[in-house]
């Protein structure tokens, strides 16, 4: 049973991971949207 837990938190890692991620690139997209929308 310990092998499948382990795998399944294997996967929830990898998916941990791609959300992390995915949630740092539209953080910073906005503030680059924003940013640019600002007059100078």
């Amino acid at each position: 049973m310990s092998e499948q837990m382990q795998d399944h938190d294997n996967g929830d890692g990898a998916a941990d991971a791609i959300a992390a991620t995915a949630v740092i690139s539209l953080v910073v997209f906005t503030l680059y949207l924003w940013l640019s929308g600002m007059p100078t």
